[in-house]
């Protein structure tokens, strides 16, 4: 294989060790350099700063102000290894976006192949938005790695059929839940995905129920929290300074009922959905989250062009790519088919940025796409997917 080199038996891929090397340094300067965001300090490294360990002053709280505490906890480990600068709080979630880079490499390469798995790689590793989110200390990337690592459980499990794959991605959704709630969107969408592979069958045994359960007990500390928690009286100290807390039912009226909206396009091409909408409605569309980065159009839809490639080709298509197709479109027309809400407090409506879990198949899909293209097309596409690649990472 061209551009790997035999270490300890197995052959180390030199281009994709540059993609985490290139990729580290990127993430290492813009986490050294820029300012924080709202989430940041208003949020995670303020209710980090609260977080006691200590025998008689203990103060681990389960949720924040809107979301469980997970984030908090990990900006506490940051800083605990790395210092308190700004890299230091964002230390982890640089490895945590780096580490999700690899488990979409191993993704594609069992089931595409090396090139594709490269392709994969850096098209993650190199887009604006996950270099964005994964340079700061918010709750996005431990959310992200574990999305992530569901989706590879899931497809190792299609590959093995070992069921202790099914209990880490029960284990994993259900961390997840603690950074942030939707993520228990992609329970049902890898059932549904299942169904449509020689593995169904798993379904009618009880295993699969047991990630089911695994999965639910990680959820019911945050259920029985509120439960007994009366939503007018929840608070929680963020470094001397006492905040409401969200419930469920806050959550919920992040969304305003059906309806159709452009919000899950923006991901992906941000600039020419605002375009469209000026023109089309002489409005600016609004967006709640303008302090994060989306990709670069071209990017965008380089990553659409993959999926829509698979899409194209049904019958031709691994197990491993009906769960990647389900996982998309599942969250891409969900959050399509809904309107934004008036949530309470700092709660923010629907927003674009809610459908970031997509980008993990459609990177991998995208990657077999190119990876599979011949000729001219091959020279054309591989151009463009470079220059947008070194547009995204130039900081």
């Amino acid at each position: 294989m061209g551009w790997t080199v035999p270490l300890a038996g197995r052959r180390l891929d030199v281009v994709f060790l540059l993609v985490l090397l290139i990729g580290l340094g990127v993430r290492v300067q813009l986490g050294s350099g820029r300012p924080y965001v709202h989430d940041e300090e208003n949020t995670a490294i303020p209710l980090a700063r609260t977080l006691s360990f200590a025998p008689g002053y203990l103060n681990l709280p389960l949720r924040g102000e809107n979301h469980g505490a997970l984030p908090a906890y990990i900006v506490r480990a940051s800083s605990a290894l790395f210092g308190t600068s700004r890299l230091g709080y964002r230390g982890l979630h640089v490895l945590g976006g780096l580490l999700a880079v690899c488990l979409v490499y191993a993704i594609a390469r069992q089931w595409h192949g090396l090139v594709a798995a490269r392709w994969a790689a850096a098209l993650l590793a190199f887009n604006e938005y996950f270099l964005d989110v994964s340079s700061r200390a918010t709750a996005h990337v431990p959310h992200l790695l574990l999305a992530c690592t569901a989706i590879w459980a899931v497809s190792r499990f299609l590959r093995t059929e070992r069921p202790v794959y099914l209990y880490a991605t029960g284990l994993a959704l259900g961390v997840a839940f603690y950074a942030k709630e939707h993520s228990a969107l992609l329970l049902p969408l890898f059932f549904l995905a299942l169904l449509q592979t020689s593995q169904r069958r798993w379904l009618l045994r009880p295993r699969a129920w047991v990630a089911v359960a695994v999965f639910a007990l990680c959820l019911l500390p945050d259920v029985a929290w509120n439960l007994r928690t009366d939503p007018e009286a929840a608070a929680v100290d963020y470094a001397g300074q006492t905040v409401g807390q969200a419930t469920y039912a806050s959550h919920l009226r992040r969304i305003g009922g059906l309806g159709l909206s452009p919000y899950p396009l923006m991901f992906y091409a941000r600039p020419v959905v605002q375009a469209a909408s000026r023109l089309t409605t002489g409005a600016p569309l609004a967006d709640a989250t303008p302090e994060y980065q989306s990709m670069n159009p071209v990017l965008g839809l380089l990553l659409l062009a993959g999926v829509l490639a698979t899409l194209r080709r049904p019958r031709g298509v691994p197990d491993v790519g009906r769960l990647l197709l389900t996982v998309f479109c599942g969250i891409v027309v969900f959050f399509t088919l809904i309107r934004p809400g008036s949530p309470p407090g700092r709660l923010d409506p629907v927003s674009w940025i809610w459908v970031e879990v997509s980008m993990f198949p459609a990177v991998v899909l995208a990657g077999g796409w190119l990876a599979g293209l011949t000729g001219p097309r091959r020279i054309v596409a591989w151009g463009v997917t470079i220059a947008a690649l070194a547009y995204a990472a130039d900081p």
